[in-house]
Order: C-alpha cells, then structure tokens, then sequence
C-alpha cells in the first residue's frame, strides 16, 4: 500500500525459502569465486550468487584483463595459493604477456620484469565456470542480492531479486563480495566510501594493431586499451568533473554514461573503416568505491610487518620488493563474526587500498575468507587466538604462503 502521507512505500512480504547452505558468496568476481572455491574445498556446501552472467568481475566484465604481479620485484616469487593459481588458470587457454623468465612461473627469475600479465577475459571467464563447477560450487547468475538476513550480531543467509522473482537462501555463513561492501552497509555495520576519477576503458583494434598481432603471433597485440578518462592518479580526469564514490545507482549512471560519452567523442570523428571499438566495458570501472571498517585496518604504515594473525601476503604491483603480510582482522567486524568480505572492501586504507583491490590480492583475501566462513559454518571457528591455528593450518594446506619470511 502507498501512503498518501509519507514518501515511503511499506511491504509486508512472505518470501519463500529457495535453499539452504553453508556459506552464501554473493559476488563472482575474483575474490568471490576465489571465496567460494576455497570454502568447497574445506567440503562446505557453497552457492556463489552473481549479478551478471559472466563471472569475473572487473576483470572480465569491466575489462581489465590485466594479472597484476605476484612477485617481489626483485625477482622472486611472493604468492601463491589461489593467486598463483588463477594466475595460470588465466593465461593458460589464451594468448598472454608473460614475461619469458617467467614462464611456468618459477620460484625465482633474472632481470627486472615482473610476473604479471594480460590475458583473455573472454577465455579466463568461461575456464571460470569450469573451475567453480569443479569444484562442486552451485552458481545463480542474473541475480541480486538485496540484503543479509538475521540480526546485526549474526547472518543467516540472503534476500535475493532474480527472474524467478523474490527469493531467500539460508547460511551459517556469507561472504560479501560484492566490490562495494553492500551488505556490511545495508546491516549498519561501519564502511567508509572513497573517491573515483572517471575512468572508461574499452578495446579498440584499427589496421595497424591487426598488423602487429599478425606479425608478433599474439592476438592481443591485435587490439589495444582506450581510456577514455583518468588513470589511478587523476591524469586524463575532466577538469571541474566532480570525483564519484560510485555508490548510488545514479552516480554510476552518471560515471558510465559520461565515460562511454567521452570514448565516443574521440573516436567518432575517425575515419569510419580505420577502426572498431571491438568491446565495451559492461560494468562501471571503479576503483574505491566503499569498504569495510574492520577489525583491523591495513595501511602504507603496514609494509613489511610481521602479523601473527596473518591469513596471505601481497606486493605493491607498483613499487619493488614493498610487500604486506595481510591480517586476518581486514576481513571481518567484530559485531558479526559470520560476515566476511574479500578483494577491493577489506579494511585497508589508503595506498595499502589500492595495494588489496588488485586481481591477485583480491584473489588471496577471497581464499582467506572462503575459509574462514567455512570453518565457521562447520566447526564454529572464531577467528581468535585458537581459531587462528586451524584457519591458518587449513590455508596452508590450501598452499597459502602466510608470511613474508
């Protein structure tokens, strides 16, 4: 019923019950597949809920097909797990820029290149598919998910939106994935938003670039990346454009219609058969959007520091031999201790935020919180003192490097 008197609509809704699990990914990026491979692994039951029908996130999606590095810098290789191995898992059924000393992606390599590469989205979306279903992951795709259920101190599964109509999915445990720490902010639990210069990346291909991927054997010579707006430190932002957060529907409109806006003004005025936007981004291309306030907050000050707790480690994909051990505190808040996050709204701030968005970073938090949200669904796990023991025993098992040394 609408009231005439009030701006509000107020629903009372009886919403079926679809199914029940243990633990509720709700986002298929990186760091939510990564999540929910490695809570199948500790023999959880898992559903991973996608709001698109591709799986991989920015790096699909929003085309940025780029593996940041996972070496040191100065040579050798830092991470391992599930960053290392979706790293190979991304580049292993379409062409890549992987440095020849790191081919096969040894424990150590000469010269100053680093272990990174660009790869096929097209490819490392559908080897996606594959590898979750492997392992035993249900997927629901073209789904959203509204909100957690339960009280502020606990979750018991999803509210979801789909073609099926309204739906719940019950859980001892859920991940929130989602890039944006929806359902951290939707509970009330403390977040904090950032700042994003425009920024529209899309794949162009013209004669020129078809002839380099003729004559290097690499298609991906064969297209190029167009940015359209800023790169991470502001240069190529509009000047007078306001920067977004990019957490309200109208302030992503806004950032992707601008974006697509400006690609379009350069390249419409080009000879018509001199090129071809071959793809476009289906996703805004934001980069700190909103994340969690966590137990702990990982910072540029964290460089180097050694932390019991540690469920990862990361390098700085653009400084050498800058290298984090990763608490476990950034995954979680103490006022919910079964809701966890992964990649880019870990509580991290600052450079240590861009540090912890990137692919193999996201990867690493989202095996960390896939198993922790198993352990707790299935043992009740905290993650104390004792708790970290079995957390980090089943990580390692997983072939996490835990620390740095």
């Amino acid at each position: 019923m609408i009231r005439s008197d009030s701006d509000t609509v107020r629903e009372v809704l009886d919403t079926p019950i679809r199914g029940e699990y243990d633990v509720i990914v709700c986002g298929g990026g990186v760091a939510g597949a990564a999540a929910a491979a490695a809570a199948a692994r500790e023999d959880a039951r898992v559903l991973l809920i996608e709001k698109s029908v591709v799986l991989g996130g920015l790096a699909v999606n929003g085309l940025i097909s780029y593996y940041e590095p996972i070496c040191t810098g100065t040579g050798k290789k830092l991470m391992t797990g599930m960053a290392e191995e979706l790293f190979r898992l991304a580049i292993c059924y379409g062409p890549d820029t992987l440095p020849d000393e790191w081919k096969g992606l040894p424990e150590e390599a000469a010269g100053e290149a680093r272990c990174a590469s660009v790869f096929s989205p097209a490819l490392f979306a559908m080897a996606l598919d594959k590898w979750l279903l492997d392992a035993g992951v249900e997927l629901l795709l073209d789904t959203w998910v509204v909100q957690a259920l339960g009280e502020r101190d606990e979750v018991r599964g999803v509210l979801v939106e789909n073609k099926t109509g309204r739906g719940a999915y019950l859980s001892k445990a859920v991940i929130d994935a989602t890039g944006d720490a929806d359902l951290f902010f939707r509970k009330g639990l403390p977040c904090v938003t950032g700042t994003n210069y425009l920024s529209y990346i899309a794949y162009v291909t013209d004669w020129k670039q078809m002839q380099e991927g003729m004559e290097s054997g690499n298609l991906l010579k064969a297209r190029r990346w167009v940015n359209a707006g800023s790169d991470l430190w502001g240069r190529g932002h509009p000047e007078g454009y306001p920067q977004m957060s990019g957490v309200t529907a109208e302030e992503v409109t806004k950032f992707v219609l601008d974006g697509r806006a400006a690609l379009f003004e350069r390249v419409s005025g080009q000879e018509r058969l001199s090129r071809d936007v071959t793809v476009l981004p289906t996703m805004a291309q934001l980069r700190t959007t909103r994340r969690i306030q966590g137990r702990y907050t990982l910072t540029e000050a964290d460089c180097g520091r050694h932390f019991a707790d540690s469920i990862g480690v990361a390098t700085d994909f653009h400084h050498r031999d800058r290298l984090y051990e990763l608490p476990a505190g950034i995954l979680f808040h103490d006022d919910c201790p079964n809701l966890f996050t992964a990649g880019r709204t870990v509580s991290a701030d600052g450079w240590a935020w861009h540090v912890t968005r990137v692919i193999p970073v996201a990867v690493a938090t989202g095996q960390a919180a896939g198993v922790m949200a198993a352990l707790k669904a299935k043992e009740g796990v905290e993650a104390n003192e004792t708790g970290m023991v079995r957390i980090q025993k089943a990580l390692k098992r997983q072939g996490v490097r835990l620390h740095i040394e």
